[in-house]
């Protein structure tokens, strides 16, 4: 990276910095914002000359244009390896992005980028680099504010996705992690129609519905989420998801009608909503996990009585 007169990160250190292009209001706090995660705000991070011919200098120019930085890093014995302490790091890192995603529904001027690598004396250097899908812009609102609580709870976010990892869960936590790609994978399509089919699955991810009554429980069971006065909205919804699944989206683009796509715009925000605010919710609330992480801790969880699972979800 060249000489650099940098106070982020210490002689040794090594790191993992996630770069963002966002809109950003008011004041985005600037360090440390939880145990592993820290944030750059405003900071010039420029590319070592080989790094910037390799990439191409529009790439390298995307990168230095980052207004927003996510890093993890740490003291190293080695910061001439990368090796499994990089590898943490950069996971750590991509923890705090997910979290972002979770937290808010911002669209970046372009690709995200992971860069890790350490530092040694005055020489920063880039061992590794690679690019995130770009989150699509939302019709109605594409480009939104990332705000100073976005990213705080984004941090928050992220210690969780990492503690939830080793956690000693009965049966493991496959199932909510699965889900959560699903929602990262949803977040970077480009069509409405697969956002839609995403979120809804989503959905289906958290409440297990039974083979036969998909529907209806995708109606039913969400009342714990959003409340009991929104059965034929969700019913709306499940037979947009099912249409896509089935491939007769036809239905909604084949003719262009002005207020069948404005009700697949509103209803893309009505399920994007409650998808990511529940897998927030279920990630950032410890005591919640037990009950959502695996097939038979959901099985166990929609058998309760409703009131006992209103009273665990609070």
């Amino acid at each position: 990276m060249g000489r650099n007169s940098v106070t982020w990160l210490g002689d040794g250190e090594k790191y993992a910095l996630g770069g963002l292009r966002v809109k950003t209001e008011g004041t985005i706090p600037s360090g440390q914002m939880s145990p592993n995660l820290w944030t750059l705000v405003d900071t010039s991070f420029g590319m070592p000359s080989n790094w910037r011919e390799w990439l191409g200098s529009i790439r390298a120019d995307e990168v230095t244009d980052c207004n927003l930085f996510l890093l993890s890093k740490q003291p190293s014995k080695t910061p001439d390896t990368h090796d499994a302490e990089n590898k943490r790091l950069e996971q750590l890192a991509w923890n705090f992005y997910v979290g972002l995603l979770l937290s808010s529904t911002f669209a970046p001027a372009h690709r995200p980028v992971l860069l890790s690598g350490a530092r040694r004396g005055d020489q920063i250097d880039v061992r590794q680099q690679q690019d995130f899908d770009v989150p699509y812009p939302r019709v109605f609102d594409p480009y939104p504010a990332v705000v100073a609580n976005d990213v705080r709870l984004a941090a928050d976010l992220g210690e969780s996705l990492d503690a939830l990892a080793t956690a000693p869960l009965q049966g493991g936590h496959w199932r909510l992690f699965r889900t959560l790609s699903v929602y990262t994978e949803g977040r970077v399509a480009s069509q409405i129609i697969d956002r839609i089919h995403q979120y809804s699955r989503c959905i289906d991810g958290v409440i297990l519905p039974d083979i036969g009554k998909t529907k209806q429980q995708f109606r039913s069971r969400t009342e714990l989420f959003i409340g009991p006065h929104h059965h034929q909205l969700m019913g709306e919804i499940y037979d947009i998801r099912s249409n896509i699944e089935h491939l007769h989206e036809y239905r909604y683009l084949e003719t262009f009608d002005r207020a069948v796509r404005l009700e697949l715009v509103r209803k893309e925000a009505i399920v994007e909503g409650v998808a990511r605010r529940v897998l927030a919710r279920i990630i950032g609330d410890r005591s919640l996990w037990r009950y959502f992480v695996n097939t038979s801790a959901l099985a166990a969880f929609w058998a309760l009585p409703p009131a006992q699972r209103q009273q665990i979800w609070r």
